[in-house]
């Protein structure tokens, strides 16, 4: 009896028992599927949070206080420090993010983010993209002009309407007092991770500066250093780390690169594959169980029919091949499904989920799943194999 022969009687045996052959397969397919799909899942993650960074920030360099080093009483940029950063072959963008409100109906105040930036934003930060109405310009960013650009949430949340070009805001203070504001464009929305579900005000900010009572005239609570052409990020981040150093003590700010930011999410993101990955593992490993439950069952059920390919000439190690055929098939075949299985769910992640809408199913892993449910299939397709292979031939003939 040639090898043939035996996968096509292992074949055979396991399409008439189709029922107990299908609830084996069931534990390695869901064992496959969550490996494959928490791995994928993983590796989809991390490129969409690196996509959105880089679609907001690019190649940028951020420079901020040093919340936990001064606590309460920290430090910010001043306008000449911006000056002096200005000598850099990079794009300035010196930011104010302070917190005010704005009236759901009279009494009733919500709080919405404000930002006060240059003129003409979207020309230096590629992110900022106008979905109505523009911009406001240098002009009046310089003169302090009541001019705002809003988020679609600030303008369903705060005007009730989808175009806000052309009506006024009015935006409440923390500490008393309000501003006034001709709304002249709104922007796309940013993701969600960057705040995008949040409604945002962006004004000129000399007026902030001017109408905002916890805000001191020439200072900036942060600046983003967009990187020109090709250069070298960590090249400009000494350079940018040295100047500030020069003005501070160190310390004083926190200098990083979004390059810095993207390690940092991709380490924690691998450590979080691998334990998800290792969780679903395990249903690999009660999965492979049930194959050798399955299998010692089939082998107690199959003893008479052992007896009698014995006793025409089967040897022992044909006994043991067929039924390690068997128990492989059974892990391969369900590899396979759950694989399928796992590349269809991320697919239809990737289309439904805003997210994650980058689709991600590294042949490495594909390879290493069929890879695992055929060793598994090995594993503990061995002792109920052996355990046939050993019984007597006389002995199997009277088995009833």
């Amino acid at each position: 009896m040639n090898l043939l022969e035996n996968i096509r009687m292992s074949l055979s045996s396991l399409w008439s028992n189709r029922l107990r052959s299908f609830l084996a397969l069931l534990g390695i397919v869901i064992g496959v599927f969550a490996v494959t799909a928490m791995v994928s899942l993983g590796q989809m993650a991390t490129a969409a949070i690196n996509n959105s960074l880089e679609s907001v920030a690019g190649k940028s360099i951020i420079i901020q206080p040093d919340y936990h080093n001064g606590g309460m009483n920290f430090t910010r940029l001043t306008e000449e420090d911006i000056n002096a950063l200005s000598m850099l072959p990079v794009t300035l963008n010196p930011q104010l993010n302070v917190s005010g409100f704005y009236e759901k109906k009279p009494g009733d105040r919500r709080s919405i983010q404000i930002s006060g930036t240059r003129g003409n934003l979207p020309k230096y930060d590629s992110s900022i993209k106008i979905a109505q109405g523009r911009f406001f310009s240098d002009e009046e960013a310089r003169g302090g002009t009541a001019v705002a650009v809003l988020n679609p949430k600030a303008a369903e949340e705060v005007l009730r309407t989808s175009n806000p070009v052309g009506k006024n805001i009015r935006i409440f203070f923390p500490k008393g007092g309000r501003a006034d504001l001709k709304v002249v464009g709104m922007m796309e929305a940013l993701p969600a991770m960057f705040g995008g579900n949040q409604p945002l005000i962006i004004m000129p900010t000399p007026f902030l500066w001017r109408t905002h009572p916890d805000v001191v005239r020439g200072k900036f609570d942060f600046c983003v250093l967009k990187v020109k052409g090709n250069l070298d990020v960590n090249v400009l981040q000494k350079q940018a780390t040295k100047i500030i150093e020069s003005r501070y003590n160190k310390g004083t700010f926190m200098i990083e690169s979004t390059e810095s930011f993207q390690t940092v999410l991709q380490s924690i993101t691998m450590v979080l594959q691998a334990f998800l990955g290792a969780i679903a593992g395990f249903s690999l490993v009660v999965g492979g169980i049930g194959i050798m439950n399955i299998m010692l069952v089939s082998v107690t059920e199959r003893t008479r029919e052992i007896g009698l390919r014995k006793a025409l000439g089967a040897t022992s190690q044909q006994i043991r091949q067929q039924f390690i055929i068997e128990a492989v098939t059974l892990t391969t075949a369900g590899g396979i499904i759950g694989v399928a299985s796992a590349a269809l769910i991320l697919w239809l992640i990737s289309v439904f989920v805003p997210f994650l809408n980058v689709f991600i199913l590294n042949p490495l892993t594909i390879v290493l799943a069929l890879s695992v449910s055929v060793l598994v299939g090995l594993f503990f397709g061995v002792w109920p194999a052996a355990r046939a292979a050993k019984l007597d031939p006389i002995e199997s003939l009277r088995y009833e």
